[in-house]
């Protein structure tokens, strides 16, 4: 009987094998991939602002569409700089079809996203959001609002604090002006040039300005023509040395001051990067804020910001989320920290409805804060006479209105104060009165903001506020979760404020599209 072989039979491999016909790239891609899902929606878009940044003549350019589409792609599968995307091009085949095997550098592709990409990207997001709109994805209904702060491309060691640069100019000016009195004495005697005063009585009546240190430094040169000694001349160079060294330093903190702004302080690296505290707490990082609103978890609107304040960029955000969307929303959903007297003014002047806790919010629906009478919100208010009612029958009536502007933002309150008649043997005087030296109580009532926080109250404490209200920690937290976790998204690539806002927003499309490949799939 014949042995049976166990040689193992391998199917063939042959990589010199010549094909009939070249294959064809979109046989090689599925059906359902989220390239596709890209190319499809690109399709669709109105890219007609984009083109018109192209003026014509010279030599041919690579299509604008091409290159919108492999950087969404890009964006979409966590691949952010322009060297790592035109590496695609030549090794991955989903890029390779989006491209139509066109190979641009990644000089071209940085260029197309920091100039034409930048000019019309917001026009491109509401783009995508009419898209989303059309094809009932999203309502514009509800935009539940929020902020995180993304690291900037900065080194974190390259920080100019604003209260240094004031307090180094400072010590610069105090050491112009010894010199300036050094100066006085070159250039005339004593009793003649300053009479009774003394010198420095006469120093501390010079201003160091740029046009005081040009007139010593004149004076010094003149001196130094007249000199007749080595030790003289060596003198007033040395004046001269120190006074142009400190006039450069004068300088340097004046501009660095100047960078600064509003702000504590700059990076220098990327001169518009502020320095936030992280959400862990612990870091403090060059980095922007951005404030972004959502639908469905599909982001609707977003923003850049350099303020760590959410409740102060609400103004600026607003202003901006009207250029991208398609529609005006009809309820704004945020957290405690956005419920100012302007941001409500806001949305009352624009007909939105008001979901917006204010900072009192969580703590008034406690039990113990609901009873507890001296508090000035339990106060029975009584309009005719515009007075209040303390728990010891007591009237608490208007004793002064003053304005109010907030130092960041410039906007103007009215404050009532009131205070109580007579508190005097008052059996609850230590519970209702902080103050230990037998004063009357006193209350501030914003009427305006009262007023928006009672709509808001009545709101958020709706069956339909309930229901908006643990929706938003899922709506907007999960956007940010998504783009910093599962895009790797945590710090930007490019420098300044306007490139920043660019690339955020390639980032919350490439977030919408890929929410929407998930919907798509999943409805498979």
């Amino acid at each position: 009987m014949a042995k049976k072989s166990n040689k193992t039979i391998f199917k063939q491999y042959d990589q010199q094998q010549a094909l009939l016909l070249p294959p064809s790239l979109d046989e090689l891609i599925g059906s359902k991939h989220l390239v596709r899902v890209v190319n499809e929606i690109v399709d669709q878009m109105d890219i007609s602002s984009l083109l018109e940044l192209y003026p014509g003549g010279g030599s041919s350019s690579y299509h604008p569409k091409m290159l919108l589409k492999i950087l969404l792609y890009g964006y979409c599968v966590k691949i952010y700089t322009g060297r790592k995307i035109a590496n695609a091009l030549s090794q991955d085949i989903n890029f390779m079809w989006l491209s139509a095997m066109s190979h641009p550098d990644f000089r071209t592709i940085n260029n197309f996203r920091s100039s034409k990409a930048k000019e019309v990207i917001e026009d491109l997001f509401k783009e995508l959001l009419d898209f989303l709109v059309a094809q009932k994805y999203i309502k514009m209904e509800h935009y539940f609002c929020d902020g995180s702060p993304f690291i900037a491309d900065a080194n974190k060691n390259k920080m100019v604090w604003k209260k240094n640069a004031k307090r180094y100019k400072e010590a610069t000016e105090k050491r112009c002006q010894k010199l300036f009195e050094d100066i006085d004495r070159l250039n005339l005697e004593e009793n003649k040039q300053y009479g009774d005063k003394d010198l420095e009585e006469k120093g501390e009546q010079s201003t160091i300005t740029p046009a005081a240190i040009n007139k010593h430094v004149q004076q010094l040169n003149e001196k130094l023509n007249t000199a007749t000694t080595k030790q003289k001349k060596r003198k007033i160079n040395s004046l001269k040395n120190k006074l142009a060294d400190e006039q450069s330093k004068l300088k340097k903190y004046q501009h660095q001051i100047e960078i600064a702004e509003n702000r504590s302080g700059y990076n220098k690296t990327d001169h518009d990067a502020t320095a936030m505290i992280m959400k862990n707490k612990i870091e403090v990082l060059p980095a922007y804020n951005i404030v972004a609103g959502s639908e469905d978890q599909f982001i609707t609107g977003i923003s850049v910001h350099q303020n760590t304040n959410d409740a102060t960029c609400f103004n600026q955000h607003f202003e901006q989320i009207q250029k991208q969307q398609p529609s005006k929303v009809e309820n704004i959903i945020a957290d405690s920290i956005f419920g100012t007297e302007q941001n409500y003014e806001i949305l009352e002047q624009n007909e939105i409805g008001n979901y917006m806790k204010f900072p009192q919010f969580h703590s008034e629906q406690k039990k113990k804060n609901r009873e507890n009478l001296f508090l000035k919100a339990n106060f029975l208010y009584v309009s005719e006479s515009d007075h209040f009612i303390c728990p010891n029958n007591k009237k608490v009536v208007l004793k002064s209105i003053s304005k109010q502007i907030n130092k960041k933002t410039g906007y103007e309150s009215t404050i009532k104060e009131y205070q109580c008649e007579d508190c005097s043997q008052c059996p609850y005087y230590q519970k209702c009165c902080k103050s230990q030296t037998g004063e009357n109580r006193t209350i501030n009532i914003n009427e305006k903001l009262e007023r928006y926080k009672q709509e808001a109250r009545d709101n958020l404490t709706s069956e339909e506020g309930v229901k908006l209200r643990k929706t938003r920690g899922v709506e907007i937290e999960s956007c940010f979760g998504d783009i910093k976790h599962n895009m790797g998204f945590r710090r930007f690539h490019l420098r300044g404020t306007k490139k920043v806002a660019t690339e955020i927003i390639l980032v919350a499309m490439a977030h919408n599209l890929r929410k929407l490949y998930i919907k798509q799939v999943n409805a498979a």
